[in-house]
């Protein structure tokens, strides 16, 4: 007789939740004409409005994709709640929504469905390409709407560490509305005739949405394009031009013709190291006002004199001395006149470009490829720094021998088209972002040590 009691106060007990679930204790109006809901990508956006001002929170439950319960909270002072969790698309999921009073009193509940669209973690393998690439493969997508999440790409190859076979991981990248072009040129070790490619999506808790697999992939072979023959087109006159100078306070050595002499990494320029010397740079400078910007629409042309299936530029710097003399002409710093941000167009205009004889218009020029990262982003993520994060810098050649040299990467798309002339601007130097008013940009220059163009010839 006791147990049966108990158990009829325990269904009583359920009964009075139930009862709070439809009635509340936060006595306030609430109808289903204060909300609507509309379906976006990964779910749907709930809108509500609100005519008492004893309302605090609006809140909404339900269980997502996953089956995971999902408690969400909006502000008296907002109008919508994204209701995410979802990337196939669903229909008549339902869920909960209440008001609730600064003292967390619950009103009564109302009862609703809202239909999904599918999530940029879905719909992205419907428009991906996995193609070929120089030396590997490319990732190309043009996402629309609302994005969220990440992608993974992988790669079948060789384990560098147990040499067998194996699926090795490549990058994570975020999701972003527009087009993007992932380019994966892989070391010597791990090419291949065919790839076979795996890319998974996954959500903001790395959760996999959705995963497919791509077989014989054909790599491309990229190699290095002689460039002693290279010019480079200086139309607004801003290379620096300079003769060495027997100054050994204030050496010269600036100029177009040292982009093309095979020094990659400032070899030349320490074999004249003298510690409290400025070394001579043998490198080259462009400016004042070099950087494009509105109302000075500077940039400079290459001519790789043949045309040639090309697949990517490198800029290369020249590694720096310890605690060397910084030359006159970089206004106390180096790397403040680094490129971060770079546009990189291709020549589809009739004849030859000449800059004065057939410049061209914006039309006759095709954009193939670019870089560009924060001007502020700290220094361990600039492209000028090592695989240790920190800057590379020596006092002798041999020093100098035992480094890598650093490049800043721009790849172009895989495609049969031959281009001869690059229009090249440059948007953005780097900042120091420790003592910007004396390591500074201020006039605007650009430098970089080598420039090389691998492709096709």
């Amino acid at each position: 007789m006791k147990k049966y009691i108990y158990l009829i106060f325990l269904s009583c007990l359920g009964w009075i939740g139930c009862s709070n679930d439809d009635n509340g204790n936060f006595d306030v109006e609430i109808d289903e004409n204060m909300f609507s809901f509309i379906p976006t990508e990964g779910g749907a956006v709930m809108h509500y409005s609100l005519a008492d001002r004893r309302i605090n929170k609006v809140k909404a439950e339900y269980t997502d994709e996953y089956g995971a319960s999902v408690y969400k909270v909006a502000d008296y002072a907002v109008d919508t709640l994204m209701l995410d969790g979802f990337n196939q698309a669903c229909e008549n999921v339902p869920v909960k929504v209440s008001f609730l009073d600064k003292n967390e009193q619950e009103s009564k509940v109302m009862h609703f469905t809202f239909n999904t669209r599918p999530s940029a973690l879905y719909t992205f393998f419907d428009k991906v390409e996995v193609n070929s690439y120089w030396n590997g493969f490319q990732v190309v997508c043009n996402l629309e709407g609302r994005t969220e999440g990440s992608a993974s790409v992988y790669f079948v190859g060789t384990n560098p560490t147990t040499k067998l076979q194996d699926t090795i991981f490549l990058e994570n990248f975020r999701l972003a509305s527009g087009r993007s072009v992932k380019a994966y040129s892989l070391d010597d070790s791990q090419q291949q005739e065919d790839y076979t490619v795996m890319i998974t999506t996954e959500d903001n808790r790395q959760r996999i949405a959705r995963k497919q697999v791509w077989t014989g992939v054909k790599g491309a072979v990229r190699s290095l394009i002689p460039n002693t023959n290279f010019e480079l087109f200086d139309p607004f006159n801003k290379s620096r031009e300079m003769p060495r100078s027997t100054d050994s306070w204030h050496p010269g050595a600036l100029g177009k013709a040292y982009l093309f002499d095979g020094d990659v990494k400032g070899t030349q320029a320490l074999e004249y190291f003298r510690r409290g010397y400025a070394t001579p740079p043998f490198t080259f400078m462009a400016g004042p006002n070099a950087l494009n910007r509105p109302g000075n629409d500077v940039y400079f042309v290459l001519d790789i004199k043949e045309p040639a299936v090309v697949g990517e530029m490198r800029l290369y710097m020249r590694i720096q001395e310890q605690n060397g003399a910084v030359n006159q002409d970089f206004d106390n710093d180096y790397y403040t006149k680094l490129p971060c941000n770079v546009q990189v167009y291709a020549w589809i205009g009739n004849g030859d470009y000449h800059p004065s004889t057939n410049p061209g218009t914006a039309a006759d020029w095709e954009l193939i490829g670019n870089f560009e990262q924060d001007p502020n982003i700290e220094e361990a993520e600039r492209w000028y720094v090592n695989k240790e994060k920190v800057r590379d810098e020596c006092n002798t050649l041999a020093e100098l021998a035992a480094l890598d040299a650093h490049y800043l990467s721009i790849p172009f798309p895989f495609e049969e088209r031959e281009y001869r002339f690059l229009k090249i601007q440059f948007n953005e130097t780097y900042v120091n972002t420790l003592n910007p008013d004396y390591y500074h940009n201020r006039n605007n220059n650009v430098t970089f040590h080598e420039l090389e163009i691998y492709g096709v010839k």
